[in-house]
């Protein structure tokens, strides 16, 4: 059975606008193009394509929390890890989120790795690599509430 994990979600809420001019855009070059039944093939085409961002570029992170549902923590702290490099290697997509995957949160997915880390290390009882990760945290995201 699976564990009960406890799950952050901070929106920002100002990432909305980004969304909602996409939106609109996609709906304005649909209807430019005249292309019958505009707005409801646009909003269709929105919400495909944010399904689809959201699957395919944070695939590691959707990896660790699948483990993490599960239980396997070894499993979850290797997929955390490697959304945290892809993440740090690709710091443009995670920065601008709200417009490449539609991301409304308020937490990187780089933070968000980082911190799903710990909380693995500290369920394992690994205090000194959930340290180590905490001192991390700290040092990339001084502002992070939960550190």
């Amino acid at each position: 059975m699976a564990k009960k994990i406890p799950v952050i979600r901070n929106t920002n809420y100002t990432y909305f606008i980004p969304q909602i001019a996409i939106l609109i855009f996609i709906i304005f070059i649909l209807n430019f193009l005249n292309v019958s039944h505009y707005l409801l093939l646009g909003v269709s085409l929105y919400f495909l394509l944010s399904i689809y961002l959201k699957v395919l570029i944070p695939k590691w992170h959707r990896k660790g929390i699948f483990y993490l549902k599960k239980g396997e923590l070894h499993g979850a702290i290797l997929s955390f890890q490697k959304s945290y490099e892809y993440f740090q290697k690709n710091a443009w997509v995670d920065q601008y989120r709200a417009f490449i995957l539609f991301s409304t949160s308020q937490l990187s997915y780089s933070e968000m790795a980082l911190m799903n880390i710990i909380y693995c290390y500290e369920q394992m009882g690994d205090k000194k690599m959930a340290q180590k990760y905490h001192k991390i945290l700290r040092q990339q995201f001084p502002d992070n509430k939960y550190s």
